[in-house]
Formats: structure tokens, sequence, C-alpha cells
């Protein structure tokens, strides 16, 4: 009895040393000895497999390439967890996408977890996109109140600054935030000059300007008319229904406007102010915009809207006009209205009618035509600047 266990005592240890030296020598027959590693990334597309990639985008498809990667149960990369799929984990490849959730913690990490609980780690960035701010649904907003700015990739954390005294930064305070979306206070130091937007992931200041004070060509804070055919009458300091954004506004308050209204037409003192527009716009048209601030008491929506500009005086706008048809509904709160200045220049350089650089000025009619309409709005700051894209 006693030489048949010590037998079987044998046998055990003999079986169990020849499969910890087969064992051993199997994971000595395997690339790295059998131990995890990533060589490089790519990219899945095959006519790209040779491009390597340290960093990706978000939702972004990629291979990880290296060795004994096949018993990998999950992969982390910052503090998000990328899915994984058994049919595209091998050996020698992981094929997965970077999470497009936004990391909360950002490593510059890969991390890969295997079934024995090892871990693996190497260095990769997600390319998650600075802020992109597109415009304001208004340029102008006063101090305290709130101005809403649109574009995309506002990731919290979230900063908005201002342009301040000396070119310094003012932050506003973020009243609600999506990633398309801010609202923001306007801080009481904030001064005209763009904004700028900071995440965990860039920082972007705006093509255009909060409270854009560049080539003012209409403010309505005039004491001279000299030279105007129409408009003081309808300029006001104050409104019941209409809050003003930058001292004076012209305010329209029309049941209807007839086959025929001018609101704002004249030469004199208004050229002072046109000769604001810049000699570059002229040059090259297409980079630049008009822009100007609107409040609609009630919707306006009108295909009779008519804008002149010339070298001459008003009566230009019996030769050439640009047709503005509005389908606008503010809500009683101010927006910034955005026309393209090529449209402006081409349609009113037709017919013998001149719109060319002109140190002096211009003559401008802004009026109503056809059917007739109900108006009822306020408009401020008309500026000729850059567009966004310039």
């Amino acid at each position: 009895m006693k030489s048949q266990i010590k037998y079987f005592l044998f046998l055990f240890v003999a079986l169990v040393t020849t499969g910890t030296f087969t064992s051993c020598s199997e994971d000595d027959d395997l690339p790295n000895g059998g131990k995890p590693m990533i060589s490089y990334v790519r990219v899945t597309r095959p006519e790209a497999s040779d491009s390597l990639i340290v960093k990706a985008g978000q939702g972004q498809m990629i291979a990880i390439i290296g060795e004994n990667l096949g018993n990998a149960r999950e992969l982390w990369i910052n503090d998000r967890q990328a899915a994984l799929q058994s049919t595209f984990v091998t050996s020698t490849s992981i094929i997965t996408r970077v999470p497009s959730d936004i990391p909360t913690k950002i490593t510059n990490k890969m991390r890969i977890v295997f079934s024995n609980g090892e871990e693996l780690v190497h260095d990769f960035t997600v390319d998650i996109s600075e802020p992109v701010p597109t415009y304001m649904e208004s340029e102008y907003v006063n101090a305290g109140d709130i101005a809403t700015i649109r574009g995309n990739f506002f990731y919290d954390p979230v900063k908005v600054f201002f342009t301040g005294a000396n070119g310094a930064k003012v932050e506003g305070e973020i009243v609600d935030s999506k990633p398309t979306v801010l609202q923001v206070r306007v801080p009481a130091a904030a001064q005209p000059g763009p904004i700028t937007i900071r995440t965990s992931f860039g920082e972007t200041e705006s093509s255009f300007w909060f409270r854009d004070n560049r080539n003012i060509i209409a403010d309505y804070d005039d004491t001279d008319f000299a030279g105007w055919w129409h408009g003081p009458a309808f300029i006001m300091a104050s409104d019941a229904n209409i809050q003003p954004i930058s001292g004076k506004f012209l305010r329209i308050d029309k049941e209807n406007t007839g086959g025929w209204f001018e609101a704002w037409v004249g030469e004199g003192t208004i050229k002072s102010k046109t000769r604001n527009i810049p000699q570059a716009a002229f040059a090259n048209p297409g980079n630049y915009v008009l822009k100007f601030e609107i409040n609609t008491v009630s919707a306006l929506s009108y295909n009779g809207i008519r804008i002149h500009f010339g070298t001459g005086d008003p009566s230009g706008r019996e030769k050439a006009t640009y047709s503005w048809s509005p389908n606008i509904d503010t809500k009683n709160k101010w927006q910034t209205v955005t026309i393209p200045f090529k449209d402006i220049y081409e349609a009113n350089n037709k017919n013998g009618n001149v719109f060319t650089y002109n140190p002096n000025g211009y003559a401008v009619s802004f009026h109503f035509v056809g059917s007739g309409t109900k108006a009822q709005f306020a408009m401020d700051n008309l500026r000729v600047v850059p567009n966004a894209a310039n």
C-alpha cells in the first residue's frame, strides 16, 4: 500500500514538473516571452495601412498592432472604455473605435486589461477639437445681461473671456452650457473685441467681435442732421418696448408701410460716417459683410425693403438698390443680422449707379416699396466688417 502511495506521489510530481517545464517552454517560444506588447497604432483604411498614428479623433477606427494581445478583455483610452469585439481581437491586433464620449480625466494613455489581470499601458492621445465659436445671437449685449454664443465643441469645463481694458481678458459667468451653445453673463468690464472660449482641449479666439465698433457707418447717435432726407424723426434714445444696447437707435413703428416708406435716407453728415467703409471692402467685397442689430416687436417678413448706396445723392436709388427680404422674428430681443457685402456692392453698381470707393462717403436710402407691411422694429450699429472666414 505504501509503495502505491509513493508511486502516485511520484507520478503527480512528475506531471506537475513536466507541465511547468512545458508551459515555460511554450512561453519562451512566444514573441516577447509571451508578454503582451504594442508595436504601433495605425488607421484601418487599407490604402493608408502604413500610416502610423499616436493620436486619433473621437469615434475614429484604429488598429492596435502588437504581440500576445488575444486575451485582452478591456481597453481604456483616457478614462473612457472602448468597445471590444472578440472577432476583432487577435494575438497580433485589436481593432476598435476611439470612444466618442468626452473624457473627464485626460491621461493621454491607452490601457489594455487582460484576462489574467495584467495591464499594458501605451501613450496615445485623443484629438478632441478645440472650441469653435461661430457667432453670437447678438454681438451687442448690455453688462449683466445674457449673451448667447453658438458654435461647437463647448465641452465642460468651459470658460468664456471677453476683451477688457488694455487687451486684458475678463471672464464671464457661464449661465448654461451645451456642446453647441453657451449662455454667459456679460461682465461689467467687457469692452469691444473678440471673445475667447477655453476648454480642457484648447482655447479659441473668435473671428467676430463682441460690441463690434469697427467701421461703423450708422449708430444713430448723431446731433447734426444736415443733408438728411428722412430718419431723424425715427431716432430714439429710449422706447417703452425696446431696451437700447448702444445709445440711440432707429425705431420704426408702422402698422403698414404702404406703397412707399422712407426710414433712413440722405447724404450730408450721413456721408461722414459711411466713409468708414474700408477701401479693402471694395477691392475684395467677398471678404466683408454688412452687419447690424435688429429688434423686432412683431415679425418682419417682407420682400420690399431696399438698401441703396452710391457716390452721388440718394436719387441714385432709382437706378440701383439691394433687395433685402427679411424673415425675422427676434421676439423683442436684439439679434445680429449679416448680409454679404458683395451682394450689396454688386446690386448697387448697376444701371449707371456708382458705388465704388470714395473717401468722402456715400449717400444712403433704406426704404420700403410694394404693397406695404407691418414694420415694428429697431436697428442699430450698421457696420462693414471682415467676414468670419477672413
